[in-house]
């Protein structure tokens, strides 16, 4: 049977999903950025098409499900439905998505006996999954880690009940970076794919390809051996690009990461929305025409107060969620934000994931943003440079980051377009990733719309205010 892909894939994402299909367990190690959700999905939809119907596991972060929302909605050609451990399954589709985080995959409690009880891996193999995709990969590259054990038990028990040769779930391995500390955290992510291609138990693997130093540095692996046979085994069960090989250096992709209001802020959101004056946190929030109103609805989307007091904390959770992933990768990044106690917000953030964090305001001295520039062009060490978006956008090169956060969004386009051309240039090698960070159901919403079509925000905003302040959906509450 013939398989149409909904959208064009470049030569290496075909290439990549040619090679999973021919292996069916496989492992899609392609550069950040370069389109490994797509090849994996034609994958599933392939399969799928042969066989009449689908059941996938998709374990990603927790932000990310949303992006493969959308990627469904972009990419998948045959009719599909996706929802997750917390909801309801049906059957009205072929193809059926199942999404679960790291963390609720190694969820559980001990038992009376002391054996440990995984209620979230109990639904999932009731679920019984043809196919698990482990975006980012990377995660359970400790073989000793909760979440690593349990997939990869979970995944050993499916097998063992399944009548198919090679024995399901097929699974796919997604990540750009899945050795960033050497060749041993390779080890438990083809464990969970393919038992036969180094065994089950790491001390045979550190046996067989690890040398480790004396003294302080017995824990610490000095030096790799029989590196030919390893390489030969991670080449064949695996497909490896990077951008300057496929030539996509300095190509632009857009994702949104959404964040819900929690339910007090929303009803003070509604408020303010209907009759431009609210509460939150016992502080009083008004506004005197329909301009004001739209920027204190922005603040509140943003969850600070125009003097820094907390609303709430669900864009910055999804920030940070986001930033530990790409701490994990190696990545530097450049944050924009609005208002000044968002780039605090931020600052802080980006702190306690681990990276070096510096910040760039109005009041910043010249010599210090230089610094802070160079800090980020320069260096082994991950970096996250935070803008206010004023004052960020404008004469400055940072093209040694390829990913760019919108953690709030400025009004004129000329200052949007310009945050973004930052880390463009001659001297950008890889694709660049802009993510932004919305408020569902908010002006949030509207303000990314109003830039996309280059349109006045005063005009859109009059034509219809109530449907404008709440991202372009009906002034309703959630």
């Amino acid at each position: 049977m013939k398989y149409t892909p909904k959208t064009k894939p470049f030569p290496h994402q075909a290439r990549a999903t040619r090679r999973a299909l021919a292996h069916r367990s496989y492992a899609l190690f392609m550069e950040p950025r370069l389109g490994k959700t797509k090849a994996a999905l034609d994958y599933v939809g392939m399969c799928t098409t042969a066989w009449g119907s689908s059941r996938t596991l998709v374990i990603c972060p927790l932000f990310a499900t949303d992006v493969w929302i959308s990627e469904l909605h972009k990419h998948y050609a045959l009719p599909w439905q996706a929802e997750t451990v917390d909801e309801e399954w049906g059957t009205s589709s072929p193809s059926q998505f199942y999404f679960i985080n790291r963390e609720k995959l190694s969820r559980r409690f001990r038992k009376k006996g002391g054996s440990y009880q995984y209620p979230y891996v109990d639904q999932v193999e009731a679920f019984n999954p043809d196919f698990i995709i482990v975006d980012e990969s990377h995660l359970f590259k400790r073989s000793g880690g909760v979440a690593s054990q349990a997939l990869w038990r979970m995944v050993r028990r499916l097998r063992a009940k399944s009548r198919y040769t090679p024995r399901k779930p097929w699974v796919l391995l997604l990540t750009g970076t899945p050795n960033p500390k050497g060749w041993i955290d390779l080890f438990a992510q083809f464990r969970i794919m393919d038992e036969d291609v180094f065994g089950t138990t790491r001390s045979d693997f550190e046996e067989r390809y690890c040398t480790y130093g004396w003294g302080s540095r017995r824990y610490t692996i000095v030096k790799y051996h029989h590196t030919r046979e390893l390489l030969r085994k991670v080449n064949d069960h695996s497909y490896s690009v990077t951008a300057g090989q496929v030539g996509m250096a300095g190509r632009q992709f857009s994702q949104i990461l959404w964040a819900t209001l929690p339910q007090s802020t929303r009803a003070a959101y509604n408020e303010m929305a209907e009759q431009f004056i609210t509460e939150v946190e016992g502080e009083q929030i008004s506004a005197s025409n329909a301009g004001v109103k739209r920027l204190r609805l922005l603040q509140i989307a943003g969850g600070f107060t125009t003097e820094g007091k907390k609303i709430h904390g669900a864009k910055v959770a999804v920030l940070k969620d986001y930033l530990q992933n790409l701490f994990d990768q190696g990545e530097r990044v450049v944050i924009y934000a609005r208002f000044t106690p968002e780039v605090g917000a931020a600052l802080e953030t980006a702190k306690s994931v681990g990276y070096k964090s510096l910040g760039v305001q109005g009041s910043t001295k010249p010599a210090d943003r230089r610094n802070a520039v160079a800090a980020l062009q320069g260096g082994k060490d991950p970096v996250a440079l935070v803008f206010q978006v004023q004052v960020g956008a404008l004469s400055i090169e940072l093209s040694r980051a390829a990913e760019v956060i919108f953690y709030s969004l400025p009004d004129s386009w000329d200052l949007y377009f310009q945050a973004r051309q930052r880390v463009l240039g001659p001297n950008q090698t890889r694709p660049v990733r802009y993510t932004h960070i919305l408020a569902r159901r908010t002006v949030d919403r509207s303000v990314l719309s109003d830039l996309a079509r280059k349109e006045d925000w005063h005009g859109t905003l009059m034509k219809d205010p109530r449907r404008y302040l709440y991202g372009g959906h009906n002034a309703t509450t959630e």
